[in-house]
């Protein structure tokens, strides 16, 4: 299994963005994060502050959730997971989830905050908000960390 750990602020969204009914998430970048995932089949897990209002059961998300479920689905998407809310830095999270699925063969993580953490040296693509969030080339280093040549 491959997966997507995604973080929306500075990544489907800019600095200067005006967020509409609670969620920030822009055409074009969610159009960028559907070529990553057509081009490799990648599940998406969110790793964002946002995952709070998100269930993989329907019935338990928010009103920001249902919205969140909405746009992903007009764009061909779907939230597959999201990571454990440990109250705790975001590596440590990823690598919960990761501990708690092992049949996760290759992963990227997409996000704007300066991560660091020994396992995710080689699968780390970070975005920049200032610039607009996630770009072509970000797409291109992540679609080759998920082991497709493009």
């Amino acid at each position: 299994m491959k997966v997507i750990f995604l973080d929306f602020d500075g990544v489907l969204n800019a600095e200067a963005d005006i967020c509409r009914y609670g969620v920030c998430i822009l055409s074009p970048q969610i159009r960028l994060l559907k070529q990553i995932v057509d081009a490799t089949g990648a599940n998406i897990v969110l790793s964002t502050s946002w995952r709070e209002h998100w269930s993989a059961e329907e019935a338990a998300c928010d009103q920001t959730g249902l919205l969140m479920n909405d746009i992903f689905s007009q764009h061909g998407l779907q939230i597959w997971d999201k990571t454990p809310d440990l109250r705790t830095r975001r590596e440590v999270e990823i690598k919960s989830w990761l501990d708690a699925h092992p049949e996760t063969e290759q992963f990227v993580i997409l996000d704007d905050a300066l991560l660091s953490a020994d396992f995710m040296n080689d699968h780390f693509v970070k975005t920049s908000s200032y610039f607009g969030g996630l770009d072509e080339a970000d797409v291109k280093k992540a679609i080759e960390i998920l082991g497709v040549q493009s």
